[in-house]
C-alpha cells in the first residue's frame, strides 16, 4: 500500500506540472538529487524519526516571458521516493538562479508537494498505533506541503553542474493548521543541461 502512495504523489505530480510544462516549453534541465532524510538543521522538527535516502528526478524547464516581472524563475516537476518506504512525494514550482561567478551559482526554489507520509496520529493516546508512529514517523499535518529549497552549485562546463542541495517541507500553518514537524533534507544533485 506504501509504494501505492508513492506512484499516487508521483502521478499528481506530474499531473499538476503538465499545464507548467504547456505553459513554460523547452526541457532545459534534468536532475538526479541523492539526498539524507529528516536530517536535523535548523533544531526544529522531528530531525530523525525517518530515515534512508531520496532519490530525486527533476525536470527544469526555460522560464515563460509572462514570468519576467518575477526574476524569470524556471518551472519545474520534482518526484522523491524514499529508499525506506517511509515519506515520499511529487510536485512542481519555480527555481530563481544567480550565478555569483563564472562557475559557482546559488538558486532558490519553491514549490507545493503531494506525499504519502503521516498526516495526523489517532486521537487516543493510549492507541498503539498512534505511540508508534509518533515514535517513527514525521506529522506533517497536511497532505499538501510548501517544499522551498536553496542549493549552491558549481557549473561543471556548459552541460553539467553539481549541488549540494537543502529542501525543508511544511505546511507553514498556512496550508493547514496543528501540528507541523516538518521535514529536513540534504544531499547533492547532478544536472544535465540541453542545448549547450
Amino acid at each position: 500500500m506504501k509504494s501505492s502512495f508513492a506512484y499516487l504523489a508521483l502521478f499528481t505530480a506530474l499531473v499538476l506540472g503538465a499545464p507548467v510544462s504547456a505553459i513554460s516549453g523547452e526541457l532545459e534541465e534534468m536532475r538526479l538529487n541523492v539526498l539524507v532524510h529528516d536530517v536535523n538543521i535548523t533544531g526544529n522538527g522531528a530531525g530523525g524519526k525517518e530515515g534512508g535516502a531520496d532519490i530525486q528526478g527533476e525536470l527544469v524547464f526555460s522560464s515563460p516571458s509572462f514570468l519576467s516581472w518575477a526574476g524569470s524563475p524556471r518551472p519545474y516537476l520534482n518526484g522523491s521516493l524514499n529508499t525506506s518506504g517511509e515519506t515520499s512525494f511529487g510536485g512542481a514550482g519555480l527555481a530563481w538562479q544567480q550565478n555569483f561567478t563564472s562557475a559557482i551559482y546559488g538558486e532558490f526554489g519553491l514549490g507545493l508537494v503531494v506525499h504519502d507520509g503521516v498526516v495526523h496520529l489517532p486521537a487516543d493516546p493510549a492507541d498503539p498505533k498512534r505511540i508508534r508512529l509518533d515514535a517513527t514517523r514525521v506529522v506533517l499535518g497536511s497532505r499538501v506541503l510548501f517544499r522551498p529549497t536553496f542549493v549552491l552549485g558549481l557549473h561543471l562546463n556548459k552541460q553539467w553542474d553539481a549541488a549540494f542541495v537543502f529542501e525543508h517541507l511544511s505546511h507553514g500553518q498556512i496550508l493547514a493548521s496543528g501540528r507541523n514537524e516538518g521535514l529536513d533534507n540534504l544531499g547533492v544533485r547532478l544536472s544535465y543541461k540541453f542545448g549547450h
